[in-house]
Parts: structure tokens; C-alpha cells; sequence
């Protein structure tokens, strides 16, 4: 009887480990890690000559440079480039 007993506990025991090892690529790819949920969907590069940021309305940024002139730059351009959209320069 106790060698009956022991022999269910180890084949329950494999089972267990061969069902785990069998989930383990399905639980994978259901579970998303909070890296892969915070990727950008395009990158933009903005030249540091248009100065710095100072307002973020509707996708858009407000930008100055140090002469006074002021930049609105579309961030959903179409192209992988940034779009200028307005450029005002006090005098």
C-alpha cells in the first residue's frame, strides 16, 4: 500500500511539471509586459535649433528659439519627418 500511495504521488507530481511545461508558451503570449504596452508609435526628431518646448496642444508643439521666433510643429505628420506648420517671429 505504501508503495502504491508513493507511485500516484511521483506520477502526479510529473503530471503537474508536464502541464506546466506545456502552458508555458500559451501564457506567454497571452500576458503583454509593460514594456511592449509603452512602445511609441513613431518616433520624431526635432532639430534643437528650433529651441525649446513650451506648450503641447492638439498633437502639436509650441516651440521657441532663443531669437524670439516661435514654432508650431505637427506631430502627426504623415512622413517620417517633422512638418512645420507655423513660424512667427516678433519684431
Amino acid at each position: 500500500m505504501k508503495i502504491d500511495a508513493y507511485v500516484k504521488v511521483v506520477l502526479t507530481v510529473i503530471a503537474v511539471a508536464l502541464v506546466a511545461l506545456a502552458a508555458h508558451p500559451w501564457i506567454e503570449r497571452v500576458s503583454i509586459s509593460s514594456a511592449e504596452a509603452q512602445e511609441p508609435r513613431s518616433m520624431v526628431t526635432i532639430p534643437k535649433a528650433w529651441g525649446k518646448i513650451i506648450g503641447f496642444s492638439n498633437n502639436n508643439l509650441l516651440m521657441e528659439a532663443p531669437d524670439g521666433t516661435l514654432r508650431s510643429v505637427d506631430l502627426e505628420a504623415k512622413s517620417e519627418a517633422t512638418r512645420l506648420k507655423v513660424q512667427a517671429k516678433f519684431q
